[in-house]
């Protein structure tokens, strides 16, 4: 392993029956997206990003970082148009650009052929998700997608963790979290979940938090092929 800090190694995952997902900044290397869209929408509108909203919005839904903007700018237009405007916006980036992070497609599969249950817990929509996972070939590898919309909350809460568990069937002990950010994995251990951590640079401020808490860090998934 290149990280000598993980508590637990990589040998925990064998005992593990479902194996849940974040996707951006994840599976996939996306980040670059969202950090760009909220300024350029709201350049398009004549207004200047606060600093602090950027990391507000974050963890939540799409819906509920909608009605953020909206509220917060008094927007003449409702959440729904705006969610309308961000997709698209940013919508070919997802069905023609965004690639898997290196080696995640290999351990999707490797995972399928074992056997595995594999989910997605996300809080982007279904719409550029599902374009997303079909233009790089992994939607096939998913029993499960849950999506942070559906379920009313964003990764500040641990509902879209719960509902993943309800869908596979699942109890916590025999599942993994493969997520990205420090909020979403205090927010699974309030379950608690095992959570690995891929790393990505839009958690750079957070890393060393990450290394040392995490049952599990990773570079990328060649780490555990």
């Amino acid at each position: 392993m290149r990280n000598e800090s993980n508590r637990n190694g990589k040998e925990f995952l064998s005992k593990k029956k479902n194996f849940i997902f974040d996707l951006d900044g994840t599976l996939i290397d996306s980040m670059w997206v969202w950090d760009n869209l909220l300024v350029d929408f709201l350049n398009r509108h004549n207004y200047e990003t606060p600093p602090e909203l950027l990391k507000e919005v974050a963890y939540m839904s799409l819906e509920q970082s909608s009605k953020r903007v909206c509220e917060l700018f008094e927007l003449p237009m409702s959440p729904k148009d705006v969610n309308r405007e961000w997709t698209e916006m940013i919508y070919d980036g997802y069905a023609k650009e965004i690639k898997t992070k290196p080696g995640a497609a290999e351990y999707l599969e490797n995972l399928k052929r074992e056997g595995k249950t594999v989910a997605l817990a996300t809080a982007n929509s279904k719409e550029l998700t599902e374009a997303c996972l079909k233009n790089n070939g992994i939607m096939e590898y998913f029993d499960v997608l849950t999506f942070a919309d559906e379920v009313g909350e964003g990764k500040s809460s641990p509902l879209i963790y719960t509902e993943t568990l309800l869908r596979v069937n699942g109890v916590p002990d025999e599942s993994v979290l493969f997520e990205d950010i420090l909020q979403a994995y205090k927010t699974a251990k309030m379950i608690p979940l095992d959570v690995v951590i891929v790393e990505d640079r839009s958690a750079e401020g957070d890393k060393s938090d990450l290394m040392k808490s995490a049952d599990l860090y990773i570079k990328d998934f060649y780490d555990l092929i």
